[in-house]
């Protein structure tokens, strides 16, 4: 099984707020998210591919 994120783990492991989390998502620069019950949840893959994205941009 993939392991994923909630919201809250996602902004935790990245040292940001929910509220910039959201910021990031109103931008389209957040990471895919997907509905797991009434959660939202991050993939690994999103993750990865949006901490490449972050990078590039930073490059």
């Amino acid at each position: 099984m993939e392991e994923s994120f909630t919201i809250s783990e996602f902004c935790a492991a990245e040292k940001i707020s929910r509220a910039f989390f959201y910021k990031l998502q109103s931008q389209g620069k957040a990471p895919r998210t997907y509905p797991v019950g009434s959660n939202r949840r991050i993939s690994r893959e999103a993750y990865i591919s949006w901490r490449a994205a972050r990078e590039a941009e930073a490059a």
